[in-house]
């Protein structure tokens, strides 16, 4: 008999340069999802040009966040609206609004990485992942996320998302679109803010095949 493996997934976000922590939660069991649609060519032409500078997983990262904001609707169209189908459950008022949300969104700045986002990322990713520790703003050292952006220079408008879950970058941003259960739709909102046009990805693996990914974002500095 086949079974599947119950994960739970954890959202969590930090809007602005704030120190206040919403968390949300699913449970849901791993399933076959359906094939990605076919590559944009516009976002890889894009993205070829920082391929040198991206590990496999920051690289998957980086082409669906910007497919994500590219074309919004087609964003629905193509992935989540055929991961619901996947996940009936998933249909609530959350996905209800998030396609009222896609649809009226047009397309957002593409988001280029920034070396020092990625390493404040991978810092807190690493560091939570090396203590086995929960999802948190606050690195295991006690290195807040406004610590984190003063020390590489960002005074304005910056953003920090983390996720939880199985080694799926689709499914773990879609979650992050759905934003169940999150006050304000934060971690929502920070992937559709036409201010953001920066983001540096960090990674933790865990056991039980799971994975830390902390997205942070940071808009024009200059």
């Amino acid at each position: 008999m086949f079974h599947v493996k119950p994960f739970l997934i954890l959202l969590l976000l930090l809007p602005l340069v704030s120190i206040s922590q919403h968390m949300g939660s699913t449970r849901l069991e791993i399933r076959d999802l359906p094939p990605p649609p076919k590559r944009d060519s516009q976002v890889d032409e894009f993205m070829s040009q920082f391929a040198s500078s991206l590990n496999s997983t920051q690289k998957e990262w980086f082409y669906w966040t910007n497919y994500s904001r590219s074309n919004p609707r087609r964003f629905w169209d193509s992935v989540v609206s055929p991961i619901l189908k996947v996940y009936p459950g998933f249909r609530n008022s959350y996905t209800n609004s998030l396609k009222v949300d896609l649809y009226r969104t047009g397309p957002l700045p593409l988001l280029q990485p920034n070396r020092d986002l990625a390493k404040t990322a991978q810092s807190l990713a690493g560091g939570l992942a090396e203590k086995r520790a929960k999802p948190s703003h606050t690195s295991p050292s006690g290195s807040t996320f406004e610590d984190r952006m003063t020390s590489i220079s960002v005074k304005k408008c910056a953003g920090e998302n983390i996720s939880f879950g199985p080694p799926n970058a689709i499914l773990m941003l879609v979650l992050l679109y759905i934003d169940e259960g999150v006050p304000e739709l934060g971690h929502r909102k920070s992937l559709l803010n036409p201010s953001f046009v920066e983001m540096g990805v960090g990674v933790g693996a865990y056991p039980g095949d799971k994975y830390m990914v902390v997205q942070d974002f940071a808009c024009s500095q200059k």
